[in-house]
Protein backbone atom coordinates (compact mmCIF):
# COMPACT_ATOMS: atom_id res chain seq x y z
CA UNK A 1 0.00 0.00 0.00
CA UNK A 2 1.08 3.57 -0.69
CA UNK A 3 -0.12 6.76 0.93
CA UNK A 4 -1.44 9.41 -1.46
CA UNK A 5 -1.47 13.07 -0.45
CA UNK A 6 -2.73 15.82 -2.74
CA UNK A 7 -3.50 19.50 -2.51
CA UNK A 8 -2.69 22.07 0.16
CA UNK A 9 -3.59 22.19 3.86
CA UNK A 10 -4.53 25.58 5.30
CA UNK A 11 -4.25 26.00 9.07
CA UNK A 12 -5.27 29.03 11.15
CA UNK A 13 -3.08 29.89 14.16
CA UNK A 14 -5.12 29.80 17.36
CA UNK A 15 -3.65 32.98 18.86
CA UNK A 16 -2.81 35.22 15.90
CA UNK A 17 -5.49 34.10 13.46
CA UNK A 18 -2.91 33.99 10.68
CA UNK A 19 -3.46 31.28 8.06
CA UNK A 20 -0.53 29.15 6.91
CA UNK A 21 -0.41 26.96 3.79
CA UNK A 22 1.24 23.54 3.97
CA UNK A 23 2.08 21.92 0.63
CA UNK A 24 1.74 18.17 0.20
CA UNK A 25 5.37 17.80 -0.90
CA UNK A 26 6.46 18.99 2.56
CA UNK A 27 5.22 15.70 4.06
CA UNK A 28 7.30 12.53 4.24
CA UNK A 29 5.17 9.47 4.96
CA UNK A 30 6.56 6.48 6.81
CA UNK A 31 5.19 3.23 8.25
CA UNK A 32 5.97 3.95 11.90
CA UNK A 33 4.29 1.10 13.72
CA UNK A 34 1.70 -1.64 13.78
CA UNK A 35 0.25 -4.51 15.72
CA UNK A 36 -0.95 -8.03 14.97
CA UNK A 37 -4.74 -8.38 15.03
CA UNK A 38 -7.34 -10.99 14.15
CA UNK A 39 -7.12 -10.48 10.38
CA UNK A 40 -3.39 -9.84 10.17
CA UNK A 41 -1.23 -6.79 10.85
CA UNK A 42 -2.56 -3.26 11.34
CA UNK A 43 -0.06 -0.76 9.93
CA UNK A 44 0.31 2.85 11.09
CA UNK A 45 1.49 5.43 8.52
CA UNK A 46 2.46 8.90 9.67
CA UNK A 47 3.76 12.19 8.33
CA UNK A 48 4.90 14.90 10.75
CA UNK A 49 6.38 18.33 10.18
CA UNK A 50 7.63 20.91 12.66
CA UNK A 51 6.24 24.23 11.51
CA UNK A 52 8.09 27.35 12.78
CA UNK A 53 4.83 29.02 13.86
CA UNK A 54 2.34 26.17 14.30
CA UNK A 55 4.59 23.63 15.98
CA UNK A 56 4.23 19.90 15.36
CA UNK A 57 1.59 18.92 12.77
CA UNK A 58 0.76 15.27 12.18
CA UNK A 59 -1.23 13.31 9.61
CA UNK A 60 -1.92 9.61 10.27
CA UNK A 61 -3.49 6.72 8.31
CA UNK A 62 -4.09 3.17 9.57
CA UNK A 63 -4.24 0.15 7.24
CA UNK A 64 -6.23 -2.85 8.49
CA UNK A 65 -6.67 -5.49 7.23
CA UNK A 66 -3.93 -5.44 4.58
CA UNK A 67 -5.15 -3.49 1.57
CA UNK A 68 -7.93 -1.61 3.41
CA UNK A 69 -7.83 1.90 4.84
CA UNK A 70 -9.19 1.70 8.37
CA UNK A 71 -8.89 5.22 9.79
CA UNK A 72 -7.22 8.58 9.23
CA UNK A 73 -6.54 11.50 11.54
CA UNK A 74 -5.09 15.02 11.42
CA UNK A 75 -3.57 16.61 14.51
CA UNK A 76 -2.86 20.32 14.32
CA UNK A 77 -2.74 20.81 18.07
CA UNK A 78 -4.92 23.71 19.16
CA UNK A 79 -4.91 25.31 15.72
CA UNK A 80 -7.80 25.14 13.24
CA UNK A 81 -7.57 23.10 10.04
CA UNK A 82 -9.49 25.17 7.49
CA UNK A 83 -8.67 23.01 4.46
CA UNK A 84 -6.99 19.64 4.62
CA UNK A 85 -5.06 17.51 2.17
CA UNK A 86 -6.84 14.88 0.14
CA UNK A 87 -4.94 11.92 1.59
CA UNK A 88 -5.34 8.24 2.34
CA UNK A 89 -4.27 4.83 1.05
CA UNK A 90 -4.36 3.69 -2.54
CA UNK A 91 -6.63 0.67 -2.67
CA UNK A 92 -4.70 -2.30 -4.01
CA UNK A 93 -6.48 -5.62 -4.23
CA UNK A 94 -4.67 -8.20 -2.08
CA UNK A 95 -3.26 -11.32 -3.64
CA UNK A 96 -5.99 -13.98 -3.67
CA UNK A 97 -3.86 -16.52 -1.81
CA UNK A 98 -3.64 -14.23 1.21
CA UNK A 99 -7.40 -14.55 1.65
CA UNK A 100 -7.94 -18.15 0.64
CA UNK A 101 -5.37 -19.42 3.13
CA UNK A 102 -7.44 -18.18 6.05
CA UNK A 103 -10.05 -20.57 7.43
CA UNK A 104 -12.34 -19.55 10.27
CA UNK A 105 -11.87 -21.81 13.31
CA UNK A 106 -14.48 -24.45 14.03
CA UNK A 107 -15.13 -23.10 17.51
CA UNK A 108 -15.01 -19.28 17.65
CA UNK A 109 -17.31 -19.30 20.70
CA UNK A 110 -14.99 -21.61 22.66
CA UNK A 111 -12.01 -19.46 21.70
CA UNK A 112 -13.84 -16.36 22.91
CA UNK A 113 -14.77 -17.98 26.22
CA UNK A 114 -11.18 -19.11 26.79
CA UNK A 115 -10.07 -15.53 26.22
CA UNK A 116 -12.73 -14.23 28.63
CA UNK A 117 -11.57 -16.55 31.41
CA UNK A 118 -7.85 -15.97 30.85
CA UNK A 119 -8.16 -12.17 30.82
CA UNK A 120 -10.42 -12.36 33.88
CA UNK A 121 -7.73 -14.30 35.74
CA UNK A 122 -5.09 -11.76 34.70
CA UNK A 123 -7.27 -8.88 35.87
CA UNK A 124 -7.96 -10.54 39.22
CA UNK A 125 -4.31 -11.44 39.87
CA UNK A 126 -2.46 -8.47 38.40
CA UNK A 127 -4.98 -5.70 37.79
CA UNK A 128 -5.13 -2.46 39.75
CA UNK A 129 -7.87 -0.21 41.06
CA UNK A 130 -6.10 2.73 39.41
CA UNK A 131 -8.16 3.66 36.32
CA UNK A 132 -5.04 4.56 34.35
CA UNK A 133 -3.27 1.24 35.02
CA UNK A 134 -1.57 -0.11 31.87
CA UNK A 135 -2.45 -3.77 32.38
CA UNK A 136 -6.11 -2.92 32.98
CA UNK A 137 -6.11 -0.99 29.71
CA UNK A 138 -4.44 -3.82 27.81
CA UNK A 139 -6.94 -6.36 29.13
CA UNK A 140 -9.84 -4.09 28.22
CA UNK A 141 -8.51 -3.65 24.67
CA UNK A 142 -8.07 -7.40 24.26
CA UNK A 143 -11.64 -8.04 25.39
CA UNK A 144 -13.02 -5.83 22.61
CA UNK A 145 -10.64 -7.46 20.13
CA UNK A 146 -11.90 -10.89 21.22
CA UNK A 147 -15.44 -9.71 20.43
CA UNK A 148 -14.30 -8.63 16.94
CA UNK A 149 -12.67 -12.01 16.37
CA UNK A 150 -15.78 -13.88 17.47
CA UNK A 151 -18.08 -11.80 15.25
CA UNK A 152 -15.83 -12.17 12.20
CA UNK A 153 -15.05 -15.86 12.57
CA UNK A 154 -18.64 -16.82 13.35
CA UNK A 155 -20.06 -14.95 10.37
CA UNK A 156 -17.43 -16.35 8.00
CA UNK A 157 -17.88 -19.91 9.30
CA UNK A 158 -21.67 -19.79 8.92
CA UNK A 159 -21.67 -18.11 5.51
CA UNK A 160 -18.96 -20.28 3.97
CA UNK A 161 -20.74 -23.39 5.23
CA UNK A 162 -24.24 -22.47 3.99
CA UNK A 163 -24.85 -21.77 0.30
CA UNK A 164 -28.19 -20.11 1.06
CA UNK A 165 -26.60 -17.69 3.53
CA UNK A 166 -23.91 -16.92 0.97
CA UNK A 167 -26.50 -16.27 -1.72
CA UNK A 168 -28.46 -13.92 0.53
CA UNK A 169 -25.29 -11.97 1.16
CA UNK A 170 -24.50 -11.81 -2.56
CA UNK A 171 -28.02 -10.62 -3.36
CA UNK A 172 -28.44 -8.04 -0.60
CA UNK A 173 -25.01 -6.72 0.37
CA UNK A 174 -24.32 -3.59 -1.67
CA UNK A 175 -20.61 -4.22 -2.16
CA UNK A 176 -21.09 -7.82 -3.31
CA UNK A 177 -24.16 -7.11 -5.44
CA UNK A 178 -22.20 -4.73 -7.68
CA UNK A 179 -19.47 -7.30 -8.44
CA UNK A 180 -19.49 -8.38 -12.12
CA UNK A 181 -17.66 -11.35 -13.66
CA UNK A 182 -17.28 -12.58 -17.21
CA UNK A 183 -17.93 -16.18 -18.20
CA UNK A 184 -14.22 -16.50 -18.97
CA UNK A 185 -13.28 -15.45 -15.43
CA UNK A 186 -15.73 -17.91 -13.88
CA UNK A 187 -14.56 -20.70 -16.18
CA UNK A 188 -10.93 -20.15 -15.24
CA UNK A 189 -11.71 -20.09 -11.51
CA UNK A 190 -14.82 -22.10 -10.50
CA UNK A 191 -14.44 -20.90 -6.91
CA UNK A 192 -14.29 -17.23 -7.90
CA UNK A 193 -17.60 -16.21 -6.29
CA UNK A 194 -16.81 -18.01 -3.05
CA UNK A 195 -13.39 -16.37 -2.92
CA UNK A 196 -14.87 -12.91 -3.45
CA UNK A 197 -17.36 -13.45 -0.63
CA UNK A 198 -14.58 -14.63 1.65
CA UNK A 199 -12.41 -11.63 0.78
CA UNK A 200 -15.33 -9.32 1.47
CA UNK A 201 -16.03 -10.85 4.87
CA UNK A 202 -12.38 -10.54 5.82
CA UNK A 203 -12.33 -6.85 4.84
CA UNK A 204 -15.12 -5.91 7.26
CA UNK A 205 -14.18 -3.89 10.34
CA UNK A 206 -15.93 -5.97 12.97
CA UNK A 207 -15.80 -3.23 15.58
CA UNK A 208 -18.32 -1.41 13.36
CA UNK A 209 -21.24 -3.04 15.16
CA UNK A 210 -23.91 -1.33 13.07
CA UNK A 211 -22.39 -2.70 9.85
CA UNK A 212 -21.95 -6.16 11.38
CA UNK A 213 -25.58 -6.13 12.54
CA UNK A 214 -26.69 -5.62 8.93
CA UNK A 215 -24.50 -8.48 7.66
CA UNK A 216 -25.72 -10.89 10.34
CA UNK A 217 -29.31 -9.93 9.54
CA UNK A 218 -28.87 -10.50 5.82
CA UNK A 219 -26.90 -13.73 5.96
CA UNK A 220 -28.15 -15.43 9.12
CA UNK A 221 -31.41 -13.71 10.00
CA UNK A 222 -29.97 -12.59 13.35
CA UNK A 223 -30.06 -8.95 14.44
CA UNK A 224 -27.20 -8.83 16.91
CA UNK A 225 -27.83 -5.32 18.25
CA UNK A 226 -31.35 -6.30 19.25
CA UNK A 227 -29.72 -8.85 21.57
CA UNK A 228 -27.52 -6.31 23.34
CA UNK A 229 -28.64 -5.43 26.86
CA UNK A 230 -26.67 -2.16 26.80
CA UNK A 231 -25.90 -0.96 23.26
CA UNK A 232 -24.61 2.40 24.49
CA UNK A 233 -21.90 0.80 26.63
CA UNK A 234 -20.88 -1.55 23.81
CA UNK A 235 -20.42 1.33 21.37
CA UNK A 236 -18.51 3.27 24.03
CA UNK A 237 -16.23 0.27 24.62
CA UNK A 238 -15.35 0.19 20.92
CA UNK A 239 -14.44 3.90 20.97
CA UNK A 240 -12.39 3.52 24.15
CA UNK A 241 -10.49 0.61 22.65
CA UNK A 242 -9.61 2.83 19.69
CA UNK A 243 -8.15 5.42 22.06
CA UNK A 244 -6.20 2.70 23.87
CA UNK A 245 -4.73 1.21 20.70
CA UNK A 246 -4.17 4.33 18.60
CA UNK A 247 -3.59 7.03 21.23
CA UNK A 248 -2.00 5.02 24.06
CA UNK A 249 -4.90 5.69 26.42
CA UNK A 250 -5.51 9.35 25.57
CA UNK A 251 -8.60 10.79 23.89
CA UNK A 252 -8.53 12.90 20.72
CA UNK A 253 -8.10 16.06 22.80
CA UNK A 254 -5.02 14.72 24.56
CA UNK A 255 -6.72 13.92 27.86
CA UNK A 256 -5.58 10.75 29.62
CA UNK A 257 -8.37 8.22 30.08
CA UNK A 258 -8.58 6.95 33.66
CA UNK A 259 -11.81 4.95 33.55
CA UNK A 260 -10.12 1.53 33.39
CA UNK A 261 -10.52 0.44 36.99
CA UNK A 262 -10.71 -3.28 37.73
CA UNK A 263 -14.47 -2.98 38.24
CA UNK A 264 -14.96 -1.10 34.96
CA UNK A 265 -12.92 -3.60 32.96
CA UNK A 266 -14.68 -6.60 34.53
CA UNK A 267 -18.13 -5.08 33.99
CA UNK A 268 -17.33 -4.53 30.31
CA UNK A 269 -16.00 -8.07 30.01
CA UNK A 270 -19.24 -9.42 31.47
CA UNK A 271 -21.31 -7.21 29.15
CA UNK A 272 -19.40 -8.46 26.10
CA UNK A 273 -19.62 -12.07 27.29
CA UNK A 274 -23.41 -11.86 27.70
CA UNK A 275 -23.65 -10.28 24.24
CA UNK A 276 -21.61 -13.08 22.66
CA UNK A 277 -23.58 -15.78 24.48
CA UNK A 278 -26.87 -14.37 23.19
CA UNK A 279 -25.53 -14.14 19.63
CA UNK A 280 -24.28 -17.72 19.85
CA UNK A 281 -27.70 -18.97 20.98
CA UNK A 282 -29.47 -17.04 18.21
CA UNK A 283 -27.08 -18.26 15.50
CA UNK A 284 -27.38 -21.88 16.68
CA UNK A 285 -31.19 -21.63 16.76
CA UNK A 286 -31.29 -20.21 13.23
CA UNK A 287 -28.85 -22.84 12.02
CA UNK A 288 -30.92 -25.64 13.56
CA UNK A 289 -34.05 -24.23 11.93
CA UNK A 290 -32.44 -24.41 8.50
CA UNK A 291 -31.56 -28.09 8.83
Amino acid sequence: MEVYCKGTARIRHKMTGEIYDIENDELDWDAVGGEERQMGPEIHYEAMIEHPELGNLTWVVWEYPIGIENYRETNAGHHEVIDNFNYGLNQIEPEPDEWIDYTAPDNPFTIFMDSYHHTGDLLADHGNDNGGHLLNRMIFSHQVTALEAYLGDTLMKEVMGDTNAMQRLIDQDGDLAKEKFTLAEISKEPGLVKRKVQEHLRSILYHNLAKVDVLYNIALGVGILALASDKKSLFKAVLLRHDCVHRNGFDKDGNELKVFTKAFVQNNADLIKAFVEDIQKAVRAQSAGRL
